[in-house]
């Protein structure tokens, strides 16, 4: 027999027919009025083509046809109560999945330690955390629905249904293979200039945090500083490479803290330059769980 019950309230009214045996108790349990009731009754028997209750000295009874139906209702208000619960676990943020994209000059500092926090609070949600290299491609996720949040350096391209928040800014290195011999302090510019460029392929938040503070400053960048001799799609890579001899590398915090911890050879800018990050999420439509680690990843970068 197909189920009748289109929606919960039709298998609720049923089983308080069944349980409270008579349309009269049940309505009072359901606190509806009785025509209401029995007009419901009515609904379901004519979709099953069958009579479901029957009058007995002992009540209303169901019928063979009724009494098939019982555990279908019972299943339906089951399904209906863990579908609840399971949207009170997401609001709560008890369970759901967290969708992140991260630049990875961000993922490693603060994203990393902040999913581990967030997942020590929450740990019933499953946290995702993808790679950005397009920006113009991660814009459009992002709107879509794609993705639930984005840590990115700034600026990212605009889109009206997104919201940016600026956490913090990052001082950009230059990271030289070991063995340089620079004197200490900042280096500058022109400090560069004889030394092949290790970079991204498709830019890096570093690379073009230089380049701004130059525009900014009325400089031009010397043509040898921004020829990339060796070009990788991934910063990480840029930690191997200069070490290896490669090149310099223009990095931010955490890369320039490993590239000096394994023998390489760092030193700020002078003047100082500094590569915003932040987050951006959609609008409108933020699910908690994202809501919530946005919170919490504000905090972290106060």
């Amino acid at each position: 027999m197909t189920s009748p019950f289109e929606t919960e309230r039709d298998a609720r009214f049923f089983l308080a027919v069944v349980d409270e045996g008579g349309i009269t108790a049940a309505a009072a349990t359901l606190f509806v009025a009785q025509p209401s009731l029995s007009q419901a009754v009515r609904v379901l028997e004519r979709r099953t083509g069958r009579d479901l209750f029957e009058r007995t000295p002992r009540g209303t009874v169901p019928t063979a046809a009724g009494r098939a139906l019982v555990p279908v209702a019972r299943a339906v208000l089951d399904r209906a109560g863990a579908g609840r619960a399971a949207v009170a676990d997401v609001v709560a943020v008890r369970a759901g999945t967290l969708r992140l994209v991260a630049h990875a000059s961000v993922a490693a500092d603060p994203l990393a330690a902040a999913v581990g926090e967030f997942r020590r609070r929450h740990p019933g949600v499953d946290v995702v955390v993808e790679d950005a290299r397009d920006d113009d491609a991660l814009v459009r996720r992002l709107a879509a629905g794609d993705a639930d949040l984005a840590l990115v350096h700034l600026p990212l391209p605009e889109h009206p249904a997104l919201v940016v928040r600026e956490l913090g800014r990052q001082q950009v290195h230059a990271a030289f293979p070991p063995g340089t011999d620079l004197p200490p302090g900042p280096v500058t510019l022109d400090d560069l200039r004889p030394h092949p460029l290790v970079a991204l392929l498709h830019g890096g938040s570093a690379r073009r945090a230089v380049r701004d503070a130059l525009e900014v400053a009325g400089q031009v960048a010397p043509g040898g500083t921004w020829h990339a001799r060796v070009s990788t799609p991934r910063v990480g890579a840029a930690i191997p490479l200069v070490l290896a001899g490669a090149g310099v590398a223009l990095v931010g915090d955490w890369y320039a803290h490993r590239i000096a911890d394994l023998g390489g050879v760092v030193r700020p800018l002078d003047p100082p330059v500094h590569s915003p990050y932040g987050t951006v999420r959609r609008r409108e439509g933020t699910g908690p769980v994202a809501a919530a680690f946005a919170d919490l990843l504000a905090v972290r970068c106060r």
